[in-house]
């Protein structure tokens, strides 16, 4: 329980601002729009990193807060919501730790973030965490990915930032267990021809079933109520599904 969340310093922190800016949707922004479209209620968006989903959502007219366990994410967050005349609510938490008694209407995590929860026992935990932040009846909408092979190395990714440059390489660890995927990231800033910076990351990522994740938000009081495929409202998964988006309420509602 005492494993600590990947960091996302500040060079990974930007090159996800790089990579995904605002704007940016794979059908997901589009997606969650339209399951909350009915919500007049708090929202929350654990690991809301850059505000990619979360700005839209805001512009929606929807009421949603944020947090996540870097810093760094949350100040291009911020950033991102003042250059679009927002002001939400965002502050630095962990799923596994973070919980507000029945104050949200729908909590969402997209993007497959949930997997950074590593652990069955971490996992439970930050799902009991959600569930007794909803309200009775409340939703939560969370993307789950299906079983892969572990990536193979790709190759460099560089990035623009002004002047400077941003590279990237991705290792994979060795494959000791399907279910739980580790890699090892090396960012680095080049200014003026010279390295001024470099990060090393390592994101391990937790992997489900569809059975398996279904028993995991039962164990944790959470009843799921659909199962989405590819962002599409109402598409049942089938062996070629690259995301599944379950939705599953409070049962402690009617």
């Amino acid at each position: 329980m005492t494993e600590a969340p990947p960091r996302y310093g500040r060079l990974c922190s930007l090159v996800y601002q790089l990579d995904k800016p605002i704007g940016t949707s794979f059908g997901d922004v589009e997606f969650y729009r339209t399951l909350l479209a009915e919500v007049g209620g708090e929202i929350l968006e654990p690991a809301v990193g850059t505000g990619r989903i979360l700005i839209p959502l805001l512009q929606s007219g929807l009421r949603v807060r944020g947090y996540d366990t870097s810093a760094h994410m949350l100040t291009i967050c911020r950033d991102n919501c003042a250059a679009h005349g927002l002001d939400p609510v965002l502050f630095e938490a962990d799923m596994v730790a973070f919980r507000e008694p029945a104050a949200f209407d729908a909590v969402i995590i997209p993007a497959g973030s949930f997997a950074l929860v590593t652990g069955r026992e971490r996992a439970r935990q930050a799902l009991r965490n959600i569930r007794e932040s909803l309200v009775p009846g409340g939703r939560l909408i969370v993307d789950v990915e299906p079983i892969n092979p572990p990536a193979q190395p790709e190759p460099l990714g560089h990035w623009w930032h002004g002047a400077d440059l941003i590279t990237l390489t991705c290792h994979p660890g060795l494959p000791t267990d399907p279910r739980c995927q580790t890699s090892w990231c090396r960012y680095e800033l080049w200014r003026d021809g010279r390295l001024a910076q470099a990060e090393l990351e390592p994101f391990t990522l937790q992997i489900w079933d569809l059975d398996e994740f279904d028993d995991l938000l039962q164990e944790a009081g959470l009843t799921t109520v659909a199962v989405h495929a590819d962002y599409k409202v109402g598409r049942s998964p089938t062996a070629g599904t690259e995301v599944w988006t379950f939705e599953a309420t409070n049962r402690a509602g009617p």
